[in-house]
């Protein structure tokens, strides 16, 4: 379902990494990592359940903020900072992923 998706896309997702103590959820001790959606976009109309339109709706340009452990690297829709660094990283961390489960 839908809100399996988007769990999965969460806690989970930090479970299976052993992280879940640290990320996954807005919880007070935990890193702030957090995405600010503007829904106020056709791909969002009409609205009906909203962990539905966020799990299938959801395009980049609906993604106006990101913070990545309270820290701004999206802002107003543009993306801040060393692109080519946020470039690096997420490949670190994906070849980290795929390392853990096997593939």
């Amino acid at each position: 379902t839908p809100t399996d998706v988007l769990r999965m896309a969460t806690l989970g997702g930090a479970e299976v990494l052993g992280l879940d103590k640290e990320i996954g959820s807005l919880t007070p001790g935990k890193k702030a990592d957090l995405q600010v959606i503007d829904p106020q976009q056709v791909n969002f109309a009409p609205r009906g359940d909203w962990t539905a339109q966020l799990v299938y709706n959801t395009q980049p340009a609906n993604v106006q903020w990101v913070f990545v452990n309270g820290v701004a690297l999206k802002k107003d829709g543009q993306l801040v900072g060393d692109t080519r660094r946020a470039i690096s990283d997420a490949q670190v961390a994906a070849d980290h992923v795929k390392q853990i489960i096997g593939h």
